[in-house]
């Protein structure tokens, strides 16, 4: 006699199990093809077809490709898997190929047939490459002006650099400024980057100077009918200027430009004060400081100037002639005192430093100083004179 089970001791009768594991597996390929008309992988990860797309190449920005070591061109990978052997056939999932540049977009696409094929749908991945391995090309660099003088810069410059990319196209371009050291050549470098990370670069280069040359050692040496200017500057090729003003005049006359370290002025008047201006310039333009120095004059005239001048050392007594005059009488004075009496045959009477006169030592003192001439007729024994006039002068302190 067999012993049954009573209904809850019982496991399910194969009936019972074949029906469950039918519809657990309708229910599963349901869930597939619902997952396939979606686009979608199979619905189970652990099986589903997998792609891994790579590049061999050198990776820029934007998503960009700059080709490879080998040229502008790279190498693409699909990395296909199928664990679940779902997958019927493929098409444009070729293991490595080439990709040629320049190109601002190539898609590559992979297709996966799925089983039953053709009803079982597919599954497609896709992946975009830009290539641009070439440098921004026409690359320049523009400065903000022209040299300042004689193809010098003087003053800081600034530089910027534009090009141009057929590709990808230009993403940035350097700009740079240039406030020294003087030198020529000096020179800047800048460029341009394009979208994908290529930079193309040059370099700029020009003349700069932005040091004023120095002056010294301005002088004026006055002499019978001349004011020899001289100076010194910087360098022996810079240009000097030279301009001059007569005391009591307002007009400002220009006189000399060039190369040199002296000026000889011809174009003076007896007992007229000068003051010359004098300024330096190098071949880049750059300006000394204005020197002003004075000329006294060497030759003390009778002529009215509207001043008392102030002489040179050792200055000179100058009258005009007259006519029948056989000699000249000359008086000196100083603050009223007369400290020399002379007999010149000539229109003129160089003081010197010292002297002596009736007994005593006398000098030539700072101090202003008053002088009288007469014309002499005759025999000096005769003291037969006419006045012909009289001037003051200054001796200043040195």
């Amino acid at each position: 006699m067999s012993r049954r089970p009573t209904p809850w001791q019982r496991g399910p009768s194969a009936r019972t199990s074949r029906g469950l594991v039918t519809k657990l597996i309708q229910a599963s390929l349901v869930l597939s093809a619902l997952s396939l008309l979606l686009g979608a992988a199979p619905v189970s990860a652990d099986t589903s077809p997998t792609v891994s797309p790579s590049v061999d190449g050198i990776l820029g920005t934007n998503s960009w490709y700059r080709g490879s070591s080998g040229g502008n061109f790279v190498y693409f990978h699909w990395g296909y898997a199928d664990p679940g052997n779902l997958v019927d056939h493929t098409t444009g999932c070729e293991p490595v190929y080439r990709i040629d540049g320049p190109t601002v977009g190539t898609t590559e696409t992979c297709t996966a047939y799925l089983k039953p094929f053709p009803d079982g749908g597919s599954v497609q991945w896709t992946r975009k490459i830009k290539i641009d391995a070439t440098a921004p090309t026409g690359v320049a660099a523009t400065p903000n002006r022209g040299p300042d003088t004689n193809g010098w810069y003087n003053h800081a410059l600034s530089v910027t650099w534009s090009g141009g990319d057929a590709t990808s196209g230009i993403a940035s371009c350097t700009s740079a400024t240039y406030p020294g050291p003087d030198a020529a050549p000096a020179a800047v470098s800048g460029g341009c980057t394009d979208v994908a990370g290529n930079s193309s670069s040059t370099s700029f280069a020009f003349q700069y100077d932005a040091t004023a040359p120095q002056l010294s050692s301005v002088s004026v040496q006055s002499s019978d009918g001349a004011n020899i200017v001289h100076w010194k500057s910087s360098s022996p090729t810079d240009v000097a200027a030279i301009s001059r003003v007569a005391r009591g005049s307002r007009s400002e006359r220009s006189l000399f430009s060039g190369a040199g370290a002296d000026f000889v002025d011809k174009k003076i008047q007896d007992g007229v004060e000068y003051r010359y201006n004098l300024r330096t310039y190098d071949q880049a333009g750059n300006a000394s400081q204005t020197r002003t120095v004075l000329g006294l004059p060497k030759v003390v005239s009778l002529g009215k100037i509207g001043y008392t001048p102030r002489a040179a050392a050792q200055p000179i007594l100058s009258w005009p002639a007259r006519r029948g005059a056989s000699y000249y009488h000359v008086q000196l004075f100083r603050n009223g005192k007369r400290i020399l009496a002379a007999w010149p045959l000539k229109t003129e009477l160089a003081l010197r430093p010292r002297w002596r006169w009736a007994g005593h030592r006398y000098r030539l003192a700072p101090a202003q100083y008053a002088w009288f001439v007469w014309a002499g007729f005759g025999p000096r024994t005769a003291a037969h004179y006419k006045l012909i006039g009289h001037s003051t002068f200054i001796v200043p302190a040195h």
